[in-house]
């Protein structure tokens, strides 16, 4: 950890006046000694010190660890596109660069490979990233928080069940915001470097590649699909290398983004309540005192307990019936569209590409040529659509429901007249 810096002496000075006056005046204590009274500064400064200190832990012992695990998951799905995609999308790059005014454009090839290719792999690529990033996160993210909060400065105001408890909470808040976070930096930043990987690539070997396919071809005539194995065989090792070599900067880049967009935004907040919430705990827990709205002391767990599972009900009757049917129609309505504006194009594409090849009609080139211009948008418009309609459905239903969990039954009737709960 770095030295603490003037300001930030002062601040815990600060906060360890405001414990000492909360303690002596019969504020709340728990773990390594935290006193906090309500209305007193204390909390706030104490949280402060906390955020800053866990911003700084998530900088340097997330990001790397994160990006490292993210660096291969990449390196995965960039090696299955080169298997499954490359060979299919140099068949239609050479089947469109034979229309030039000098005859085949090498540089009409090159381009259209790259942006067509690139495209797919941007696709995948966050695709891996948003599958493999929660788990990367999870992982390493509870243990730089506790190490923040049990290490420096911080360590005298924490005891060891306090700080893994503290832990636990600001992670479950902040770890949703992180991933959401990196995966929408990965789908802003990555599609211009990848995009000017593969067009390097192409640039350098595409026209090497084409040659060594004519050379090869031998005296029995053409053998369309011979040379396409030949210029993917000679494009993919350039291609990956060049991808990989980019991408992981980049993604140290993508990583560090998102986490302090996530922390900058709600770091704060998910730290004050965290500490609040276990102060509450304390309290209940040592029968200190009562809440003022007729929870007698001792009782606040079971209170917790009841509102979850009755808040749980509610939630899943509003949004989860809700959902289903709004998720249906969403996917049925964005199919039928996305089949009505791009099958017949890529159907009419995969005939005069399975024309120009020769070799007569083969189903299953035929099968994967329509396949590659169109899963990539069903997938996309699908999500979006899915996507729309989940934010529709918390933003309309969830306040509903978790208010109407409040006041239904006996406990709301008992918590709005301030009568004490058995």
């Amino acid at each position: 950890m770095r030295p603490m810096e003037t300001d930030e002496v002062q601040r815990l000075n600060k906060a360890i006046q405001a414990a000492t006056r909360a303690m002596q005046g019969g504020g709340q204590t728990f773990g390594g000694g935290v006193g906090v009274q309500g209305g007193d500064g204390g909390l706030e400064q104490l949280g402060d010190l906390a955020r800053e200190r866990i911003r700084e832990a998530l900088r340097e012992r997330l990001a790397e660890g994160v990006r490292d695990r993210l660096h291969d998951a990449v390196k995965e799905r960039v090696r299955e596109q080169l298997r499954q995609r490359l060979g299919q999308e140099i068949r239609a790059a050479l089947i469109e660069a034979q229309g030039g005014a000098n005859g085949f454009d090498f540089d009409r090839a090159g381009e259209r490979l790259s942006e067509r290719f690139s495209d797919a792999v941007h696709e995948r690529v966050t695709e891996a990233i948003r599958e493999r990033v929660g788990e990367a996160v999870r992982e390493r993210l509870h243990a730089a928080i506790q190490q923040a909060l049990t290490e420096g400065p911080l360590a005298q105001h924490f005891g060891r069940d306090d700080a893994e408890q503290l832990a636990s909470r600001i992670r479950d808040r902040i770890d949703p915001e992180i991933r959401e976070r990196i995966v929408a930096a990965a789908r802003e930043k990555l599609r211009e470097a990848i995009r000017e990987h593969v067009r390097q690539a192409c640039r350098e070997r595409l026209r090497e590649a084409i040659q060594a396919g004519i050379s090869q071809q031998g005296g029995a005539g053409p053998d369309p699909e011979r040379m396409v194995g030949i210029v993917r065989d000679r494009l993919a090792d350039a291609i990956e290398q060049r991808l990989m070599e980019g991408m992981r900067e980049r993604l140290r880049e993508v990583v560090r983004h998102g986490i302090e967009e996530a922390t900058r935004e709600r770091l704060r907040e998910v730290i004050r309540s965290a500490l609040s919430e276990r102060m509450a705990s304390a309290q209940l827990g040592s029968g200190q005192r009562s809440f003022g709205f007729g929870v007698a002391s001792g009782q606040g767990s079971r209170l917790v307990e009841e509102l979850r599972d009755r808040m749980a009900e509610k939630v899943r009757e509003r949004i989860g019936e809700g959902l289903r049917d709004r998720i249906g129609s969403v996917v049925t309505q964005r199919l039928e569209d996305t089949l009505r504006r791009h099958l017949g194009g890529a159907l009419r594409a995969a005939l005069v590409e399975q024309s120009l090849l020769g070799g007569g009609f083969d189903p299953e080139q035929m099968a994967d040529a329509v396949q590659c211009r169109i899963a990539d948008v069903i997938r996309e418009n699908l999500a979006e659509g899915i996507r729309e309609r989940i934010r529709e459905s918390l933003h309309e239903r969830l306040g509903d429901a978790l208010r109407s969990a409040l006041a239904d039954g006996s406990l709301g009737a008992d918590l709005a007249e301030g009568q004490p709960v058995h």
